[in-house]
């Protein structure tokens, strides 16, 4: 039976604790328009990007604090959750903010098109 990971925990330096998105937008926002002078569209999709996942940034830390608190079959499907959700996320962020494009640097085909 797949069990839920505490992901509120009221301290924080707990890795797993609850985050203010809407903090972390702005000040990323404010970042990287300042610093990076990029536009304030540019800016504010930088931090959706940066934000729109922090669920599962959450759940992946209560695991990885105790990595034997839930069985196989919740951690998959935790695993699934986040690398389905953030990879997106983190490559359009990185190409907003640096103009990179994301490459395969690993060899494994992760920017290629599925076959299906």
């Amino acid at each position: 039976m797949a069990q839920d990971l505490p992901t509120e925990p009221d301290r924080l330096d707990d890795p797993a604790a609850s985050f203010d998105a809407a903090r972390i937008a702005a000040r990323i926002e404010a970042a990287v328009q300042d610093g990076a002078g990029l536009t304030p569209q540019a800016a504010r999709e930088i931090a959706f990007h940066m934000t729109d996942w922090l669920d599962e940034l959450a759940r992946y830390a209560a695991f990885c604090r105790s990595p034997d608190a839930i069985d196989d079959a919740a951690l998959a499907d935790l695993l699934t959750a986040f690398l389905c959700h953030v990879p997106e996320h983190l490559a359009a962020a990185g190409r907003l903010h640096t103009g990179l494009p994301l490459q395969d640097i690993f060899g494994v085909g992760a920017v290629e098109p599925n076959e299906r």
